[in-house]
């Protein structure tokens, strides 16, 4: 391993790039600890488990901006989380807002070099290894010491076992407390999440790079949330096509 420990210290970004690709293995990667999933109800019940997802929504931030909101009392969008997650979150008083590592940039916003998760890599399924999950937070070391940067814990990729949102999703029903909205897998959180990229700091390494934070959540009902058009009110073939995509951009605020 000491070739992987030179490889970090002097070309860093072809280390993690290496390491997004599946190249390095995780033993050797200082990251954040997630926390176990549900195992035991009657456990999880006495621990206070398990906590439901949180829509808050994280004022919208922009490039090198430092954070403000922390561990699990921070108000920022959260997947749902068993007690031991929660308690472990808890504990990184630095930590917040759910995150992706993009790419890794040698300039500011003018261009990047570097990516190991370009728009290509990020639809195509053979390439899902190339992202990086983690957190942003606030670097508390190195040359970028008390600004805003992107911490790694994979709370995306580990199982959710047999206690899964679905699990509870029918749990809570079945006692006749459905629960609204209904939980998602963290994976199908993360895809459903309104996300902004912004660019930070790589830990407590100075380098720059670009990552997706998830920034708010548009629930059925919220005036964010724009449900489309109700067609049904409209006779067949009596809809121009061009005033709807003109009423969509407008609300889209493409135009």
């Amino acid at each position: 391993m000491a070739f992987l420990d030179e490889l970090k210290l002097y070309n860093p970004k072809l280390y993690w790039d290496a390491y997004s690709r599946g190249n390095i293995p995780q033993s050797h990667v200082s990251s954040l600890v997630w926390g176990n999933p549900v195992t035991n109800l009657f456990a999880e019940s006495l621990l206070g488990g398990p906590h439901s997802p949180e829509y808050n929504s994280l004022p919208l931030p922009t490039d090198y901006d430092t954070p403000t909101q922390f561990a699990e009392s921070g108000s920022y969008p959260k997947p749902w989380r068993s007690a031991a997650q929660k308690l472990q979150n808890a504990q990184y008083t630095n930590i917040g807002p759910y995150a992706c590592f993009v790419g890794f940039v040698d300039c500011d916003s003018s261009g990047c070099v570097g990516d190991t998760c370009t728009e290509t890599n990020k639809k195509d399924p053979a390439f899902k290894a190339t992202r990086i999950f983690g957190r942003w937070g606030l670097a508390t070391s190195g040359p970028n010491s008390g600004t805003g940067a992107f911490f790694i814990q994979d709370w995306y990729s580990p199982s959710e076992g047999t206690y899964n949102a679905h699990y509870f999703n029918n749990y809570f029903s079945e006692q006749g407390n459905p629960l609204d909205p209904e939980w998602q897998l963290r994976k199908d959180w993360w895809e459903s999440i309104n996300k902004v990229t912004v660019e930070t700091y790589f830990g407590n390494t100075g380098l720059k790079c670009k990552i997706e934070l998830a920034q708010s959540f548009f629930q059925f009902g919220t005036p964010e949330y724009f449900a489309g058009i109700d067609l049904a009110v409209y006779p067949d073939f009596s809809l121009d096509l061009l005033v709807a995509m003109v009423a969509i951009a407008a609300v889209a605020r493409w135009l």
